[in-house]
């Protein structure tokens, strides 16, 4: 009868780590689980990826809030772990992204207070083969290194990289790991809201994909020009990019964030969805560190 089992062991230096035990026939095969918790932070929303190896086994979306302390992100993390069946104590390394300052701190005294585990802030300054066209590459958001590693790992190709969030961004990336500019536009949120709020008469537009090209009414036309006006933009850049640097064709196009997906169906140059791109990104700098 095959089965599985999850053991713990406390190691010399106080830390835990999860051994996972398969019962195979007559065989017992152990691994070693390592618990990783990768923390994407954004101006409004925080992604956070709790991974077993290399596996994302949940995954959150929380508001970027930078009035909340440190133990207040603890109470509100491990309630989530522990929702799930997880220990958030046995985890061995923090990896952050994160373009709010303040929550660079907190994040890290929580690895030190709670979790006494290795932690990682991306910056530009992490070896991770990327380089750069700019002798101070400071103003690279942590969150565009790490798409531009992602893509680079994952993709082993030339790659446009959007991410769509409070701000939308494109950036291209080579094969080789030269990071070639960004662009960086308001998001489409961001936009809409911009909109609602200067409009008396609008009221507020729940997205959909279900919508003509012309509206017959102002939800209608709302959301083609929110949705369809986005698209219409990405694919623009896109089309100057691939002209400009033609010498990189073929370019692939992979799209992130929390909305990728619903903008992607009205663009036509958008290759791949890629939701999980900057937390796999995380995952693999953390890969490269523990090595």
């Amino acid at each position: 009868m095959n089965g599985t089992k999850t053991e713990n062991l406390d190691t010399e230096e106080g830390r835990n780590i999860s051994f996972l035990t398969i019962k195979t026939g007559d065989k017992l095969i152990t691994y070693m689980k390592t618990g990783k918790l990768l923390i994407d932070v954004g101006n409004t929303h925080t992604v956070v990826g709790f991974y077993l190896e290399s596996a994302i086994v949940s995954l959150w979306r929380l508001q970027s809030d930078s009035e909340r302390t440190v133990d207040e992100y603890w109470s509100l993390l491990n309630s989530l772990c522990t929702s799930k069946g997880y220990d958030l104590k046995k985890t061995s390394i923090v990896a952050l992204s994160c373009v709010v300052p303040r929550l660079t701190g907190v994040f890290r005294q929580l690895a030190e207070k709670y979790l006494n585990c290795d932690f990682i802030n991306v910056t530009c300054e992490l070896p991770l083969g990327i380089t750069y066209p700019t002798p101070d590459p400071s103003y690279i958001g942590a969150d565009l290194i790490v798409d531009a590693f992602a893509a680079k790992e994952k993709y082993k190709c030339n790659c446009i990289v959007c991410d769509l969030g409070s701000a939308t961004t494109l950036q291209l990336v080579g094969a080789d790991g030269y990071f070639y500019g960004t662009v960086i536009s308001p998001g489409l949120v961001t936009s809409a809201d911009s909109l609602i709020k200067k409009a008396a008469q609008l009221t507020g537009i729940e997205l959909s994909d279900e919508m003509p090209l012309l509206g017959k009414n102002t939800r209608e036309a709302m959301l083609s020009g929110i949705l369809r006006g986005h698209a219409l933009m990405i694919d623009g850049f896109i089309s100057q990019i691939r002209e400009e640097f033609s010498t990189l064709n073929p370019i692939k196009v992979v799209a992130t964030g929390g909305i990728a997906k619903l903008v992607s169906r009205f663009t036509r140059f958008i290759d791949v969805v890629d939701e999980t791109l900057t937390l796999d990104g995380l995952n693999l700098i953390s890969e490269l560190t523990i090595l």
